[in-house]
């Protein structure tokens, strides 16, 4: 596995989909999310949930994440006003210079650091809690929005939350799931309110179904992204999906 990751970083067989982010009308395309795709000559297409763990824990996700933070910069940067999420681990933040890096790459492919989110996944702890926290502050401070990923899964927890200053919360997809039971909308809901505390906007992601979608409404959620508006799709079908003007 690491010889063949290895091998498709340098052979082009990695590549970038990108799933958009709606208002919670359902309606308006806000954000995209960049989506890291492996298609392995003679096994197909590849889930990253078969990779992506493999690959922070033996020393190739700082290569996977600089390739997914180059190719989305520069395909984001012709987008207009809209900006994209980039996913980036917690080990990635072991790296010293991560953050000059992401302003550098942005830099280079024209993208404006204020359209530019980093997510921060829930595979891994972090190293340095400290470390992280200086760091999340010096990103949004030069702009970038940061979030919190698939909250309520993994080691992204409602404690985290409080603990990283960071400025949205994606509810997980399991979570989400729950909404359309009694007790679990009650339970988004305690969610939401502790994030509004924090000043925290909120994101649901994987909405499949109307139902889902209106009691999100209810629970307070300000942004959407699932199956019932979009599955993940080229750079070329996104600008037809939000209508961008590219260029």
């Amino acid at each position: 596995m690491h010889t063949a990751l290895s091998m498709a970083l340098k052979q082009g067989e990695l590549f970038a989909l990108y799933q958009p982010q709606l208002a919670i009308d359902g309606l308006h395309v806000v954000c995209a999310e960049a989506l890291l795709r492996w298609q392995r000559p003679g096994m197909g297409l590849i889930n990253p949930d078969d990779f992506v763990p493999f690959a922070e824990h033996n020393a190739l996700i700082d290569e996977l994440g600089s390739f997914i933070l180059e190719r989305a910069c520069q395909t984001a940067a012709d987008w207009g006003d809209l900006p994209v999420s980039i996913n980036v681990s917690p080990l990635q933040f072991a790296q010293a210079g991560l953050v000059d890096s992401i302003f550098e790459v942005a830099r280079r492919a024209g993208l404006p650091l204020s359209r530019l989110e980093i997510e921060i996944t829930e595979t891994a702890p972090f190293a340095d809690l400290a470390a992280a926290r200086a760091m999340i502050e010096r990103l949004r401070a030069h702009g970038v929005t940061v979030s919190l990923d698939d909250l309520g899964s993994g080691y992204a927890t409602t404690c985290l939350m409080r603990d990283l200053p960071v400025d949205r919360v994606k509810l997980a997809k399991s979570i989400v799931d729950l909404v359309v039971t009694s007790a679990g909308a009650e339970g988004i809901a305690k969610i939401v309110a502790q994030a509004r505390e924090l000043g925290l906007n909120v994101t649901a992601e994987g909405v499949e179904t109307a139902e889902q979608l209106a009691r999100l409404k209810a629970c307070g959620c300000d942004r959407v992204q699932g199956f019932l508006f979009a599955r993940p799709m080229s750079a070329g079908e996104l600008s037809t999906f939000a209508g961008l003007t590219l260029g």
